[in-house]
């Protein structure tokens, strides 16, 4: 069976690759944030860099609790706003549209997404995921549930292992009948320096890619993710296919908040980097 996207990098296409002429912020000074304790990114510029172009920009804003009121991708060169979402909060719901909502736990962490195979196609198959946190606040199982195919049994499993306050790796299973392995992922880190709230590091979470900065997916890696290898297997066990990408030169705030680093290698589906350059700029309270 198919491994549904695990592997693909339509999420990030879509927002990346599709403002590649665009030129968006690139004279900002490194989006270097006010010193604070609380801040939280609020613009995200990916650049070009052999041109110094940047692709486009992605914003967040915020409103009470710090809550994600919306979120955008913004042209300049036409002065118009190529995608936007706009979240509400009702009880336990987070709503970004009709076909697409966020449950909440009581810690306001995210529980349960139902969305679209593919969100701008409104024909496309249902999903459901739900997410699982140890006692400590880690994300430590994740399962996707197709509910045309079956909606009480989850088509894969994935199992979150963490050390030292950091995402080591990660195992995707098929959930019913073998349980082959599907995808493995190793993630490693410098210790060199702790980052201050910067970003999830998971590679399988394509579903995330549009919302990562606005959800609460548990507690975050607090080292400098140095590399990530992501593993495809065959329905034998058999590795078929192998994703390599390095993070490297990170940039610091005075108040250790992450200002930019740079990817080289493979697009991974879960986090908001392309290869090159990307920038952060922070709003504080």
């Amino acid at each position: 069976m198919r491994i549904l996207q695990l592997c693909t990098i339509v999420a990030l296409y879509i927002f990346f690759a599709s403002c590649k002429k665009e030129l968006s912020r690139e004279n900002t000074p490194g989006g270097i944030p006010s010193p604070g304790n609380d801040c939280s990114i609020a613009t995200v510029t990916p650049y070009d860099s052999s041109s110094g172009r940047g692709y486009g920009s992605f914003h967040i804003t915020t409103g009470a609790n710090n809550l994600t009121n919306k979120i955008e991708w913004y042209d300049s060169t036409s002065g118009t706003v190529s995608y936007h979402a706009d979240f509400t909060y009702v009880n336990d719901t987070m709503r970004i549209n009709e076909n697409e909502f966020f449950i909440l736990d009581a810690s306001g962490r995210i529980k349960e997404l139902n969305t679209l195979e593919n969100p701008l196609d409104t024909g496309s198959e249902r999903y459901r995921y739900t997410y699982a946190y140890d006692a400590d606040g880690h994300l430590y199982s994740k399962q996707l549930f197709l509910t045309a195919h079956n909606p009480n049994v989850p088509f894969f499993t994935y199992q979150y292992e963490w050390v030292n306050e950091n995402l080591v790796r990660l195992e995707v299973k098929e959930g019913s009948g073998s349980k082959r392995l599907a995808l493995s992922a190793e993630l490693t880190y410098n210790d060199a320096k702790t980052v201050k709230d910067f970003l999830y590091f998971f590679p399988d979470a394509h579903e995330l890619a549009r919302y990562i900065f606005s959800v609460n997916a548990g507690k975050k890696s607090t080292k400098m993710l140095e590399k990530i290898v992501v593993k495809i297997y065959d329905s034998d066990g058999n590795e078929i296919k192998a994703y390599h990408t390095v993070y490297r030169d990170y940039k610091f705030s005075s108040d250790d908040y992450v200002t930019e680093l740079y990817a080289s290698g493979d697009i991974v589906d879960g986090l908001p980097l392309v290869e090159g350059r990307t920038k952060f700029e922070y709003h504080c309270k």
